[in-house]
């Protein structure tokens, strides 16, 4: 019988589905809120559209795909739904690597205040990638998400280990921000924490932990 999981690289077509899961999983989180990723349809759109032109500047310069989707096949039905998907931005070449922050930039915000305090806030991130990943090959994971139905049934480990064995491979680093919750499928794969990051905004109230951790 074959294996209900599959992974395979994500279509543009599989855009929408995509970013429900991205949806369920963060859009509750401050950063996302600021950077307007939000479950609105001018939200959705907007964040589609954003996910989309990154995964078309990274396809400009590799053939490793960066969007990896999971998909369930239901055994009796042979009905298919995506219920995982991550974000592996691979760059086998030198100095590639600040082409991932293009999707925590904020230059999107039309608020200039606003903005400047976006870019302000992800600061700390962003400098986090510099400090670790400056002058090396690397590999980044920026979104990891799953299903809240389908969780702990494996498929956050199948995409993140996809990905290390991408890695390993071309032989670059791996890098991402681990929130508490993916820590310990992170920890499982090999990742080692190397500091803690915090995104704080001006009035002091809203914090978001981020954990840079390599393999």
């Amino acid at each position: 019988m074959p294996e209900p999981f599959t992974l395979a690289p994500a279509r543009e077509a599989d855009i929408a589905a995509i970013i429900d899961i991205i949806t369920l999983s963060f859009a509750h989180l401050p950063t996302e809120i600021a950077l307007g990723n939000v479950d609105t349809p001018a939200g959705r759109q907007a964040a589609s559209a954003r996910h989309l032109h990154a995964w078309r500047q990274h396809a400009k310069n590799t053939d490793v795909p960066c969007a990896i989707k999971c998909v369930f096949t239901d055994p009796a039905t042979r009905e298919e739904m995506i219920v995982g998907f991550g974000e592996w931005f691979i760059y086998d070449k030198w100095g590639q690597y600040e082409q991932v922050n293009e999707l925590i930039s904020g230059h999107w915000v039309e608020d200039d205040e606003k903005r400047e305090i976006v870019q302000r806030w992800l600061e700390p991130v962003v400098d986090a990638r510099r400090k670790w990943l400056h002058g090396r090959r690397c590999a980044v994971l920026v979104y990891m998400v799953v299903l809240p139905e389908w969780r702990r049934k494996g498929v956050a480990s199948m995409i993140v280990r996809w990905g290390v064995d991408k890695c390993r491979g071309l032989g670059v680093l791996a890098y991402l921000e681990a929130t508490e919750e993916g820590k310990q499928v992170y920890d499982k794969c090999g990742f080692e924490t190397m500091e803690t990051v915090w995104c704080n905004m001006d009035d002091g109230m809203r914090e978001e932990e981020k954990v840079p951790a390599v393999l």
